[in-house]
């Protein structure tokens, strides 16, 4: 790859991919997944595993909750322009259905991605995602059963928010072990893209939790910008909580380049990790996410700092490297 072969930029980390949900079998998604890293010139990727509730989904998810958050933003030229707003509004009922077929299509459990870094060669490194339906006392014991980087919370597909007090007992066990945890911040497609469906996201409500653990590791991932409704919907909100807290990191996975130019000026690049969100970001690939980064109007010791030294210096703290 011609831009991560540039000196000063071999060796690239991607703090923020999945495993191709069409690849099944974990070690076939794992030989996949490493010749997508091989072609974007990604030495090492976090792999997070993504376990929503299909039970908690069809409680919260009712289609008057559905219609109540889409008619509070009711904009008919931003209906027509993104895909699916329409029918979310007009058939609530199917589009629930559609969304709890995605949800179940698109579920990596942790023992999968766990399964598939064992066969990287030490490429992978996995992350486990929260579970609802295993209670805290399930996730904990899911934590303890193999070496994971940390633990990944969607308080979109959760329905919850990270400061929740029946959390702490998790928040203790990663700040002890010095593992870290990954909260997915701003919207999330379909019903998510409602801002009345995804407050429980906003990187705020990280802010008690980097301060009553401050030796814990806490990435809000998309840095808040997440939302093709209104891109960039948190952006300002989650620069505020990386200035303001030393454990608190963001990771540039489907951010408007522009916004990671913007966050290099206004909070500086230390604390900023690579990310490309593959296979998620439609169109996109990995590739095409480090040559985002590469093009950025910075210089070249905040691009690095971005693409491998800031994960680097991280991960080597936490044992990983």
């Amino acid at each position: 790859m011609q831009g991560a072969e540039r000196p000063g930029f071999t060796g690239v980390i991607d703090f923020h991919v999945h495993l191709p949900w069409r690849r099944r079998d974990p070690r076939e998604a794992a030989e996949y997944l490493i010749r997508e890293m091989d072609s974007a010139g990604v030495a090492r990727a976090v792999v997070i595993a993504i376990e929503p509730s299909i039970a908690l989904f069809k409680r919260h998810a009712s289609p008057e909750r559905v219609r109540k958050a889409a008619a509070e933003v009711l904009d008919y030229l931003v209906y027509l322009r993104i895909p699916g707003l329409r029918e979310i509004l007009f058939s609530p009922e199917d589009s629930i259905a559609e969304h709890e077929r995605i949800l179940l299509e698109h579920t990596r459990r942790s023992e999968e991605v766990l399964e598939a870094a064992r066969h990287s060669g030490g490429r992978l490194i996995p992350v486990a995602s929260y579970n609802p339906d295993l209670g805290v006392e399930g996730v904990l014991r899911k934590l303890k059963s193999g070496r994971y980087l940390g633990l990944k919370l969607y308080p979109t597909l959760h329905f919850c928010t990270p400061s929740e007090r029946r959390l702490r007992p998790i928040l203790d066990y990663l700040e002890e072990e010095e593992m870290i945890l990954i909260v997915h911040t701003g919207c999330d497609p379909g019903i998510w893209e409602f801002p009345g469906l995804c407050e429980g996201a906003r990187p705020k409500s990280l802010e008690s939790i980097a301060r009553k653990h401050p030796d814990l590791v806490i990435v809000i991932a998309h840095m808040g910008s997440y939302s093709a409704l209104k891109p960039g919907i948190f952006f300002s909100e989650a620069l505020e909580v990386i200035a303001k807290y030393d454990n608190v990191y963001a990771d540039t996975s489907a951010v408007d380049p522009y916004l990671v130019e913007v966050a290099v000026d206004r909070v500086g690049y230390e604390k900023l990790l690579f990310g490309s969100d593959y296979p998620y970001v439609v169109g996109y690939t990995m590739r095409d996410a480090v040559e985002d980064i590469l093009k950025l109007n910075i210089e070249s010791k905040a691009k690095n700092a971005i693409l491998r030294l800031n994960a680097e210096r991280l991960l080597r703290r936490l044992g990983w490297c």
